[in-house]
């Protein structure tokens, strides 16, 4: 974090220069990313990048300007061109920066970095002492001929490891860690026909010796899942009961995190218009943000404005308790702002497991482990997904699910949830567990 200074130099420039007030962002990433088809490294990337943003106030005016070339003279010329340039967009009086009260604080930079190491999502001892295209390698390697119809394994493994600092003219600083290592690992099949079907599994950890232990078993997982695959077809058309494993469960929240936030409800192509405080799913459904949950790949203390994150309530028994203003928008729309975005999304479980539910189901259940494409109106809700999926019955898999959609609307499917399993996993976006809806259209 050597070049911190550029970033308060900037603050102090741009308002030399003529900029009322400024807020910049610098971020400093090392990644690393191997891939691995077969037993034979495919490709082998690495690189170190910083990038400066810079957002100026000028005279009533907003604009944003980038650069990754980091000298004092490139960066007073973007400053120079970039207030310029502001000054040519129409006036925008609501563009200001938070109210400082609403900023995170800490007593120094240091307890700043002490307090976002003790999120529990960033590493730092590094991966050094590892050796990433042998850990590529070795997942694949265990099921490479263990299966005739193996048509290619491959491996994706790396990292991303960094840091961001934020600064402005009220006299915010902030520093964030994040650290994220990755493994995936996918296996195409031959099938009957032309038929390929593939899958895989993913795992992450915060680094390299946290990723390590899961790698062992990545490949049979991947390969077990390409498996249910074969033989995939579509299935009569009807309302079914169905489930959405956690790892894709975000496809169907996203319309409803969309519909909340701010740009939408000011844009009036929001179907919760006028919904705050009412019940708008079924009341066994709570959801929290809950940014500074330990080990959450989203974990921060502030957001990109700089304002203090803390758990708050988006639906609670099913009611809707808060919608997503920021800064901007709220200024717009004269409300009070709450919260910028979502961070870290915690669905309240249940007290079955899944399979204790698919064995008590009296009807088919369609287990829903993917989506491809579709589409949702952000203004009406109405939505049409592809899905790749398994039917259960009696709890017991018969086959597997392609060539299908499941269709309606967002609002009516969360009111049709039935049941919340116990099985929290911890995903990028949050601690989702498996879920049940019933009466859902599949065509």
């Amino acid at each position: 974090m050597k070049r911190i200074d550029i970033a308060d130099w900037t603050i102090s420039q741009a308002l030399s220069m003529g900029a009322q007030a400024a807020r910049v962002e610098l971020s400093c990433i090392d990644m690393l990313n191997v891939q691995c088809d077969d037993a034979e490294v495919s490709t082998l990337q690495q690189n170190s990048s910083c990038a400066l943003v810079m957002r100026l106030y000028v005279d009533g005016r907003y604009g944003t300007y980038s650069t990754n070339r980091l000298e004092r003279s490139e960066i007073l010329s973007l400053i120079s061109s970039g207030i310029a340039c502001t000054r040519l967009l129409t006036p925008d009086p609501d563009r200001s920066l938070p109210d400082p009260k609403r900023y995170y604080q800490a007593s120094s930079l240091q307890q700043n970095r002490l307090e976002a190491i003790a999120l529990g999502n960033y590493s730092e001892e590094g991966n050094d002492r590892f050796d990433p295209v042998a850990m590529a390698l070795s997942v694949g390697a265990p099921i490479l001929g263990a299966d005739s119809r193996i048509i290619n394994v491959s491996t994706q493994l790396g990292y991303r490891r960094g840091w961001q600092y934020l600064a402005d003219t009220q006299g915010f600083r902030g520093l964030s860690l994040c650290s994220q290592s990755y493994a995936f690992t996918s296996v195409s099949l031959h099938d009957e026909g032309d038929s390929r079907p593939s899958d895989g599994w993913f795992d992450y950890a915060i680094d390299f010796k946290g990723l390590s232990p899961a790698l062992d078993g990545l490949g049979r997982k991947a390969l077990d899942a390409a498996l249910w695959r074969l033989g995939s077809g579509a299935v009569p058309a009807g309302r079914y009961t169905i489930a959405v494993e956690p790892t894709c469960l975000m496809k169907l929240l996203s319309p409803l995190i969309d519909a909340m936030s701010d740009y939408s409800l000011y844009q009036k192509r929001s179907f919760l218009i006028d919904r705050l405080d009412s019940v708008i799913t079924s009341p066994i459904l709570t959801i929290t943000e809950e940014p500074q949950h330990h080990g959450a790949y989203g974990a921060c203390l502030f957001d990109f404005e700089g304002v203090r994150t803390s758990a708050t309530d988006i639906i609670r028994n099913g009611r809707l308790c808060t919608y997503l203003f920021g800064t901007y928008y709220s200024r717009k729309m004269s409300v009070a702002p709450t919260l910028s975005g979502v961070n870290v999304l915690c669905i309240e479980p249940g007290t079955r497991s899944r399979q204790q539910i698919l064995d008590s189901s009296p009807s088919d259940v369609i287990l829903i482990t993917g989506f491809l494409g579709g589409n949702s109106n952000e203004a009406t809700g109405d939505f049409s997904f592809g899905i790749e999926a398994q039917l259960f019955r009696h709890g017991e898999r018969i086959q597997g699910i392609a060539g299908m959609n499941i269709t309606g609307n967002i609002l009516s499917l969360w009111q049709n949830l039935a049941e919340v399993a116990n099985d929290t996993e911890k995903v990028t976006d949050g601690y989702f567990p498996t879920l049940f809806f019933h009466d859902i259209e599949l065509a």
